[in-house]
């Protein structure tokens, strides 16, 4: 299977991955029926067919298809100019606002990769290292000789605190994106530029 980019999908595409993760999200990937997708998505399954021959497929791409945006959102922050810790803010506040608007989309994506084949499995793996490197890069200049093999755990780390408010954070709550982008940065800064050298 050729590798799709996240620009290649149309907005039709578009509309029945995310219709797909909150039916994920509501019943688990392993009950869910391509009729029912199909259904949720208003769509005839001869429909959804044309554009995922199976169910894998449409998981895949939505896993892909999101992955692929995290990756160019950092790659737009690490080409941004000006200092190290406005970009690492921006890295957050893209992250964040994506959370918001894609929750469903970071939930299958934590929790559903592992019903995928294995060669479709280690693709995902590698668009997530990707993501993981990239993140690695941006925290790079703000501390400097920390030791080679340590921003990439500091990564993961930062990665699990975004990936987690998927779980609690309600944007319409008491705390709004931009309070919590602030909370996320100056937590995880205060104790990464503590960090003693590796």
């Amino acid at each position: 299977m050729p590798r799709i980019r996240a620009d290649d999908y149309d907005a039709k595409q578009r509309a029945i991955l995310d219709n797909a993760a909150a039916l994920f999200a509501a019943v688990g990937y392993p009950n869910a029926k391509m009729l029912e997708i199909a259904k949720v998505c208003g769509a005839t399954k001869s429909m959804l067919y044309h554009y995922f021959a199976t169910k894998d497929d449409l998981l895949f791409a939505l896993l892909s298809e999101h992955l692929e945006r995290l990756i160019a959102d950092a790659d737009d922050v690490l080409d941004a100019a000006g200092p190290a810790e406005g970009r690492f803010t921006r890295f957050v506040e893209l992250y964040v606002r994506k959370s918001a608007e894609s929750r469903q989309r970071h939930v299958s994506a934590m929790n559903d990769a592992k019903f995928l084949p294995a060669p479709l499995q280690a693709r995902i793996h590698d668009l997530e290292a990707q993501v993981v490197a990239r993140v690695a890069a941006l925290l790079r200049p703000l501390k400097p000789g920390l030791g080679d093999d340590l921003y990439k755990p500091y990564a993961l780390l930062l990665l699990g605190m975004l990936n987690w408010t998927d779980y609690w954070y309600d944007p319409a709550g008491r705390i709004p994106p931009d309070d919590l982008r602030d909370r996320i940065s100056g937590l995880f800064l205060a104790g990464f530029l503590a960090a003693a050298p590796g």
